[in-house]
């Protein structure tokens, strides 16, 4: 029989995957449980328009990450921070740190984008790292002395 997944299953499939299973399993385990459901033409066409919208959304998402990356390198970000004589700060720039600045200046970050390969401990230029799905991009931020 074959089925639409409605959620990940082990040895079977991924989710909106179309697969064929046996009868007795898709009709007593699958199916009763909400995991699957049959893969009718109404269904068939119901998944290959969410398919069709989910690529849609996931190209405008791309391209507002584009568009994000592009502003910061054009207008680097700067951090203020306590720091000692000797440029080592007091406590450590968090990626919640970096988002509020953004904000402030009118540009939307959400933590989950941001990703530091060391913690951030002292002043001066940085690079950051941004990723999106499988895409990455390197943009500057400087840390400067309150």
């Amino acid at each position: 029989m074959k089925i639409i997944l409605l959620q990940d299953v082990a040895k079977i499939g991924r989710r909106f995957s179309i697969v064929e299973v046996p009868d007795g399993y898709a009709q007593n385990q699958l199916i009763p449980k909400k995991m699957a459901q049959p893969a009718t033409p109404e269904n068939l066409k119901r998944i290959n328009k969410l398919h069709a919208d989910n690529a849609s959304s996931d190209a405008a998402a791309m391209q507002k990450f584009n568009d994000l990356v592009t502003t910061l390198r054009s207008n680097p970000l700067q951090i203020a921070a306590d720091a000692n004589e000797q440029s080592h700060l007091f406590k450590a720039v968090s990626e919640k740190d970096l988002v509020a600045v953004a904000a402030s200046k009118g540009v939307t970050l959400d933590t989950k984008l941001v990703h530091f390969e060391t913690p951030i401990k002292s002043l001066g230029e940085h690079e950051i790292m941004l990723k999106h799905g499988q895409s990455e991009a390197k943009v500057t931020i400087e840390i400067i002395k309150k």
